[in-house]
């Protein structure tokens, strides 16, 4: 045993040697001399102390990660299991790779682990992940939550819709809510505004301060029954008047 005095008089840290004939490591503290304060006695103090070891203090790993699971995948994606009926040679053996799922997230300190697959990580913390890897990568990512939510439920949504939801919420380089207070909040038209929320709110406040909406987008020319920019109504037909004067006129035979 090796016996370690810290300030003397306040403890005494006991630990087996790390050459010592027993294989299990023992850990001893003791408080030769604590100042009573209150109702507070040393075996309080000691489950203090205790309390704090167990619960706050990290030996290894990564503080914010609690917990982890692992599960065998087959290429497709997915989930091996061994059937424990079956007998030796009945079921052909899938080749496969382990994936380590984890309660909690701390993607920084992840891919900075040696032997991880960063290209193949990934999280379910979209700020996390904008931290990290940028506005794309938030985006991507914000695709994928949506498709297997969906795709859990066998939805079917088409990629345009998802992409162009995706494609609003993070085309100002941060994250937008689909709400009044996101995506309603840029510098828009008042027509455009008022298509989704706050309809009256957004007009009065148009009128008062002489706003000007050019009717430059989709929304406002369907509201006000006029052919969108979209498709055929992206561009215009004219009419070169000089070119007509030499123009040939054939008689009706």
């Amino acid at each position: 045993m090796l016996e370690t005095h810290l300030d003397g008089e306040t403890l005494n840290i006991v630990k087996s040697a790390d050459n010592a004939a027993e294989k299990k490591l023992v850990f001893r503290m003791n408080l030769p001399h604590v100042e009573s304060e209150g109702n507070t006695t040393t075996a309080m103090f000691l489950s203090q102390i205790e309390s704090a070891l167990l619960n706050d203090l990290t030996l290894k790993g990564i503080p914010a990660i609690s917990k982890c699971s692992n599960r065998k995948m087959d290429n497709t994606g997915e989930a091996i299991y061994d059937d424990p009926s079956a007998k030796p040679g009945e079921m052909k053996e899938r080749k496969g790779v382990f994936i380590i799922e984890t309660d909690g997230v701390a993607l920084k300190e992840v891919l900075a682990i040696e032997k991880v697959d960063q290209v193949r990580s990934t999280s379910n913390n979209i700020r996390e992940i904008l931290t990290v890897l940028g506005i794309e990568a938030a985006r991507y990512s914000l695709l994928t939550e949506l498709r297997v939510v969906l795709g859990s439920y066998d939805i079917y949504v088409n990629y345009r819709h998802l992409g162009t939801l995706c494609d609003i919420m993070t085309t100002r380089g941060h994250l937008m809510a689909i709400t009044r207070h996101g995506i309603n909040r840029v510098d828009s038209g008042a027509l455009r505004k008022c298509s989704f929320e706050e309809t009256v709110e957004i007009l009065l406040e148009a009128s008062m301060h002489a706003e000007v909406d050019p009717l430059s987008g989709v929304t406002e020319n369907i509201i006000m029954g006029q052919l969108a920019p979209y498709g055929t109504g992206c561009f215009d037909v004219m009419v070169d008047t000089e070119m007509l004067k030499d123009a040939s006129t054939v008689d009706d035979a």
